[in-house]
């Protein structure tokens, strides 16, 4: 049922599995809810989480795969958090410092090299997980450590996770479509335009912290 060749239907030249269908559903429910500023949203990434693990495991996606163990537990720490912060309804959106964003920026680039460094020989040390060489290490990589980023922001009520969202969508569009599926290709646009929706949403809520 959750194999990618498992097929629920097929398109023009292109054929949908229902792991994939239903990855892309709850993956764009998440962010709709979350550009909303609504709790509901942590809900559907916990399960986008499970389901998209499954998907890019079976694509070599490795970087990917192993985001969504972050993205599972931050889905907990982001309901729990807003949970504790929300003042009727109303969510406090701030903005990072400068310092604060340089930091980010320096760790969001380190941490990509080392990933995709790790994931490029991952084949090599666990040959039985991983039989297949991954597929566009660095650009993978780099995708994996702006979505933590872009997580950890989210979670924080920081409107720059937006901003990382925007970069994360543009470069998962042409990955995926060059990776072949398709389906998620088009759901990384829907999400660019939710992304930029969110951003206008948020920074309606913007409270500067002096």
């Amino acid at each position: 049922m959750f194999n990618i060749d498992t097929i629920l239907f097929e398109l023009p030249g292109y054929r949908m599995s229902l792991l994939e269908l239903l990855a892309v559903l709850t993956g764009l429910a998440a962010v709709w809810y979350a550009a909303r500023a609504n709790i509901i949203t942590w809900i559907f990434a916990l399960v986008n989480a499970v389901l998209f693990f499954m998907l890019y495991y079976q694509v070599n996606l490795y970087s990917a795969m192993i985001l969504q163990f972050f993205f599972f537990f931050n889905a907990i720490y982001g309901w729990f958090n807003w949970r504790r912060q929300s003042t009727n309804g109303d969510e406090p959106v701030t903005l990072l410092s400068h310092k604060g964003r340089v930091f980010w920026v320096a760790g969001i680039i380190a941490a990509a090299l080392a990933m995709g460094t790790a994931m490029g020989r991952i084949h090599l040390w666990l040959p039985d997980f991983f039989p297949v060489r991954a597929t566009f290490v660095y650009t993978d990589a780099m995708i994996a450590v702006l979505s933590i980023a872009a997580s950890l922001l989210c979670a924080r009520l920081k409107l720059e996770n937006w901003v990382l969202w925007i970069l994360v969508n543009i470069m998962s569009i042409a990955m995926y479509a060059m990776r072949g599926i398709m389906l998620v290709s088009v759901q990384y646009f829907i999400f660019l335009a939710m992304a930029i929706y969110g951003f206008i949403q948020w920074k309606r809520k913007v409270k500067v912290i002096q």
